[in-house]
């Protein structure tokens, strides 16, 4: 079994890059899906009513406290199912590092790992990286690829400085600087072929984060916090609008990262937020579960309850 850990940022589309990979290399893998907390919008996304098999690993961030439970899952889908392929998407704020750390304690004959891929939106890199540098130095420190996404209307410029700013943390990694739908059928199925290394080098803060260290930059600096609520009910798309709008502005704290199935009026809708944008569409479920989640810092949760008409 080879396994490939799809990593990424907060909002950056790692669900949408792996429709892409199974849809450019024809292959059926099985998905292992980490969401910190009770959350399986992505899953349910991701299977689109298909014949994938898609795995949940909702006990806990497997990149911390629930290593042993991780790796034991990981198993047990080798000696289970015993598939060619598992691809891995852990959840947004998770340490790859640790993630692959975890995985290389069961290599063996039979179970390898790929390098790592890591997508990300170059428009949110400098505002991760300034507030939550730990776990994004991290994910670009331990990737041995890393793609752009949301970056069809970027300049080359832009597109420039954020591949600098990358190679100063990780001089090794591949950069994909065009949107990855780009790429040819080649480079789509070299990723299940395992060209390249995952680095074991020690992660270590940029120069520019240490001089924001010494100036007390650092309030919202450390592990971002994540609320999910279910039971939301909203009573027009008018006040579901105005609750992202609300979101975009900080009314609630930080949250670069927000999405939900939710019920409102009489339909359920399907919202999307990140990269300082938001969309709303229909949602297809035949079972609807009206449930969302909001990831930042300084959270006002008592505010987000009253605003999202939470039922307790």
């Amino acid at each position: 079994m080879k396994i490939l850990v799809v990593s990424g940022f907060l909002g950056a589309g790692k669900t949408t890059f792996i429709k892409e990979l199974i849809r450019r290399t024809k292959k059926q893998p099985v998905i292992l899906e980490n969401e910190y907390g009770d959350n399986n919008l992505d899953s349910r996304s991701l299977s689109g009513g298909g014949s994938l098999e898609i795995l949940e690993f909702m006990e806990g961030c497997v990149c911390c406290t629930k290593k042993d439970s991780f790796v034991n899952t990981v198993l047990s889908i080798s000696a289970g199912m015993d598939p060619e392929y598992l691809v891995i998407e852990p959840t947004g704020i998770g340490k790859l590092g640790n993630i692959l750390s975890s995985i290389r304690r069961i290599e063996y004959d039979r179970i390898s790992l790929l390098p790592s891929l890591v997508v990300l939106a170059p428009r949110s890199v400098d505002s991760y990286l300034r507030e939550f540098p730990e776990i994004y130095t991290d994910q670009i420190q331990h990737a041995s690829k890393i793609v752009f996404s949301k970056s069809e209307n970027e300049s080359p410029e832009v597109l420039q400085r954020v591949a600098d700013k990358i190679h100063s943390i990780n001089e090794n990694a591949e950069i994909i600087t065009s949107h990855y739908s780009t790429m040819d059928d080649r480079w789509w199925n070299a990723l299940f072929e395992g060209s390249g290394t995952n680095s074991d080098k020690p992660v270590e803060v940029p120069e520019y984060r240490k001089n924001s260290l010494k100036f007390g930059l650092d309030q919202n600096v450390g592990q971002p916090q994540q609320f999910s609520f279910k039971n939301v009910r909203l009573s027009s798309p008018a006040e579901l609008i105005v609750l992202l709008e609300d979101v975009l502005r900080g009314r609630f704290g930080y949250i670069p990262r927000a999405k939900g199935l939710v019920l409102v009026g009489k339909e359920f809708l399907r919202f999307d937020l990140a990269d300082g944008l938001y969309a709303i569409i229909g949602a297809d479920e035949e079972n609807p579960e009206s449930q969302c989640t909001f990831i930042g810092n300084n959270l006002d949760v008592k505010a987000l309850r009253l605003k999202t008409g939470e039922i307790l």
